[in-house]
């Protein structure tokens, strides 16, 4: 739909691409640590605990960015429609 707006066009595609990067974002760093920290139940902490938090925070921090610099360049786009 916006072919015929270059600097919208490129804008959204960004956005798009920024979204895409969140979501794998999420499943490499922050999914594997959910799936260590979700093995312990009611037992000792792992041994490997500090690093394991810190891919945690890390991860979440890292898919925050993407998302808010996918969301900046959505309304970019937005705005770079011109209407005649």
């Amino acid at each position: 739909m916006l072919r015929d707006e270059p600097p919208a066009f490129w804008f959204v595609l960004a956005a798009t691409l920024l979204y895409a990067l969140a979501l794998a974002l999420w499943f490499l760093p922050v999914k594997t640590a959910n799936d260590v920290l979700a093995i312990r139940v009611h037992g000792p902490i792992p041994d490997n605990f500090e690093a394991v938090r810190l891919r945690w925070e890390t991860g979440h921090m890292a898919v925050t960015a993407a998302k808010a610099l996918g969301f900046v360049s959505l309304c970019l786009g937005l705005l770079a429609i011109r209407r005649d």
